[in-house]
């Protein structure tokens, strides 16, 4: 039997070195210039070399779990009340930056104070593993009585309208949304009846509304306001759309070569999320149809697991932490591309982020032991799924 799980396994050692690579010549002009910002901490790459140094580790764990014990009610909610604990506590002023400005600076990060240095972790990205291990539990708990609202389409809507609306006070509105999107389409493929999704989507879109165009001064409001009005003023807030298309330009076919940009220099905070930019720069068409095609090759495999997979949670599962990954990405790229408007969305396995690399490759992890409990399911006629 082919073993597509060591393919998946590759396929992610392949996007994670990329993603170190890009990441490294991306920053490492940057950091270089700014000695007195890094001083104290990591460099830009520096947290997602750690967070690969912990996965060396964690992954073998997480891809050999048996995952009955994920699927134990006790430890799921331990995991939900735990994720929101991590969520509540960028509110509080000591996980605070020491330089905070109430009210002003977002609050996207449990930062911890050590040795004179300030540690930061973003809570959001645990969401993305933790809500669709729940949402697989409940629907799979209840999946003979979906139909009804108080068993269906309610506790998916609790818990995350919940930590959307955590995400939301974090200053932080496009991982809110997709979010949201992720518990949409792990709901629908469950089987919920389609009606409510027009009701809540309805609401979605209500919500988005009201808090986009409810506050004329507000960053939501002026990232939509100003997308397709970009010009080479640094005080504009198009002037890193308008310096990654010429980035993305400048790429050509063949690319510049690695670590030969030009145009990543004079773009704000490239290694973050604009990173994708620095890439087709210095890979090129051919660059970036490699990058798609690793993509593709991790999607199909993934969405293959959840679609071939006997067991109703392992498929609600393998679609919910495959989804985001996916969702991100695209959202990422259209950014960079100047498609949709600026979401401060990080692109997975490359940008800038110990917490985004980390809980990606927690979600990769699983998606490989899914991939293998299913192969071992198929040889053994179904008898032993877990």
């Amino acid at each position: 039997m082919f073993r597509y799980d060591y393919c998946l396994i590759g396929v992610i050692v392949l996007l994670t070195l990329l993603g170190l690579v890009t990441l490294y010549s991306a920053s490492y002009l940057f950091a270089l210039n700014q000695p007195d910002r890094f001083r104290s901490g990591f460099t830009p790459i520096g947290s997602n070399i750690a967070a690969s140094i912990i996965m060396i580790v964690l992954f073998p764990v997480l891809a050999l779990l048996k995952l009955d014990w994920l699927k134990n009610g006790y430890v799921i909610f331990a995991l939900m009340a735990a994720t929101a604990l991590l969520n509540i506590l960028p509110f509080f002023p000591f996980f605070q930056k020491a330089n905070h400005r109430a009210g002003v600076d977002a609050m996207r990060w449990i930062v911890i104070r050590a040795g004179g240095r300030e540690q930061s972790f973003q809570p959001s990205e645990v969401i993305k593993v933790v809500l669709p291990l729940y949402l697989a539990y409940i629907l799979d708990k209840n999946k003979d009585r979906l139909n009804k609202f108080m068993y269906g389409p309610l506790p998916p809507a609790i818990w995350t309208g919940f930590f959307c609306f955590l995400v939301l006070r974090q200053s932080n509105f496009s991982e809110a949304v997709l979010i949201a999107l992720t518990g949409f389409a792990i709901c629908f493929i469950s089987g919920i009846r389609f009606h409510w999704f027009i009701i809540a989507l309805g609401a979605l879109i209500l919500a988005g509304f009201i808090l986009i165009y409810s506050d004329p001064g507000g960053r939501w409001y002026h990232r939509m306001s100003s997308f397709g009005r970009q010009d080479l003023d640094p005080t504009n807030s198009g002037y890193q759309i308008r310096l990654s298309e010429n980035a993305i330009k400048s790429g050509g076919f063949w690319g510049k070569g690695i670590g030969q940009g030009t145009v990543k220099t004079k773009t704000p905070e490239v290694h973050g999320d604009f990173v994708f930019a620095s890439y087709a720069e210095e890979s090129g068409f051919v660059g970036v149809l490699f990058y798609i095609f690793l993509l593709g090759i991790f999607a199909f495999l993934c969405y293959y697991t959840a679609w071939r997979s006997r067991v109703f949670f392992a498929q609600l599962l393998a679609f919910g932490l495959v989804t985001p990954i996916i969702t991100q990405t695209l959202m990422n790229m259209a950014v960079v591309a100047s498609v949709i408007p600026t979401t401060g969305v990080p692109l997975p396995f490359v940008s800038s982020g110990g917490s985004s690399l980390l809980m990606t490759l927690v979600s990769a992890a699983l998606l490989v032991n899914l991939a293998r409990k299913h192969i071992l399911s198929e040889s053994m006629g179904g008898q032993y799924a877990w």
